[in-house]
């Protein structure tokens, strides 16, 4: 039986540290430190794996595919994959797994910094033992690797996997929206033509185009081909589009306590009703609502819902108020 979404993931280890002190997106720190830094918690992390754990908790069939290193990092990264159920195929190398470094402020914002390891070095001979799992999977999800110290070789790979999948949804986030694009516009140009959703948020989808995110929708949409576009707005909600509907969907009244995965939450959401063949505006709401449940909980994955919870729970479709 073919799996509902695998993803090509960058996995990391999410080192948080809770300061009594206003934090800014970008905050900075060299890569030497990270491992050194004090941490009040630790998280299985990275984009696409949050957004795995997540459809594996709504009861979708899923597997993950990434690179760890040879040190204890792998060994708890690959505990917390078994203990939240997910298949994984975790090709071991020489080298460090990842750490990213999560900084949360009172303001509930947060600044991260990630030493990305062996995550940058995943070439298509480690992925080629699983590519009848991807080429089967009604859906291949990706999203963006660091590509630090000039290392493309993973974003390679996920260009070559966007044209073996059926269908990719991929979240480019800000390091290829505003950066990597101006190194390998061609990349990703190439996964941007086999993409059928994206999911980005505001800034990104403005940094990526030049343009207002709504024109900037339309615009993708009619380059692309692509199916469905989400641009998360933050506590204004989202705006869903595809070439004939475009809608702005409120977000959720919810005590906001870590807003660290609140992306990958509304990705999971989002693409979940897009599995359950759901009409556009709801997979906006689901998005949403995956979101408001995650952000009611320390780290990017606690607070992720089972199917139960997000089909029978309501929650006020109005502004998200912070403490």
């Amino acid at each position: 039986m073919s799996l509902d979404v695998v993803g090509f993931a960058a996995i990391n280890e999410d080192r948080i540290r809770y300061v009594n002190r206003v934090v800014k997106e970008h905050e900075t720190f060299s890569p030497e430190q990270l491992g050194k830094l004090p941490y009040d918690d630790h998280f299985l992390g990275g984009s696409v794996v949050n957004t795995i754990v997540g459809l594996t908790r709504l009861g979708l069939r899923t597997a993950l595919i990434g690179k760890l290193g040879n040190d204890e990092s792998a060994k708890f990264l690959r505990a917390q994959l078994k203990k939240y159920k997910v298949k994984f195929f975790v090709p071991r190398a020489r080298g460090s797994s990842s750490i990213a470094y999560i900084l949360v402020g009172r303001n509930k914002q947060r600044s991260i910094r990630i030493n990305p390891g062996v995550n940058d070095t995943i070439t298509l001979s480690d992925v080629t033992p699983h590519l009848k799992l991807i080429r089967s999977a009604k859906l291949v999800h990706i999203a963006s690797f660091a590509c630090a110290f000039g290392r493309y070789a993973s974003l390679q790979t996920e260009a070559r996997l966007a044209k073996e999948a059926k269908k990719i949804s991929f979240s480019p986030g800000t390091l290829y929206c505003k950066y990597v694009r101006r190194a390998k516009p061609n990349l990703i140009s190439k996964i941007l033509q086999n993409t059928a959703i994206l999911i980005l948020n505001k800034e990104e989808i403005e940094v990526l185009t030049g343009l207002d995110y709504i024109k900037a929708a339309g615009k993708l949409i009619k380059e692309y081909g692509i199916e469905a576009i989400a641009v998360t707005l933050g506590e204004k909600g989202c705006m869903v589009a595809n070439r004939d509907e475009s809608h702005h969907v409120p977000a959720c009244r919810v005590r906001v306590v870590d807003t660290t995965g609140a992306g990958d939450a509304f990705t999971t959401g989002f693409l979940y009703g897009y599995l359950k063949k759901k009409g556009l505006k709801e997979c906006g709401q689901l998005g949403n609502k995956v979101a408001a449940f995650c952000i009611q909980e320390k780290g990017a994955i606690e607070g992720l819902p089972t199917s139960s919870k997000v089909l029978s729970e309501k929650l006020s479709p109005i502004k998200i108020r912070s403490n």
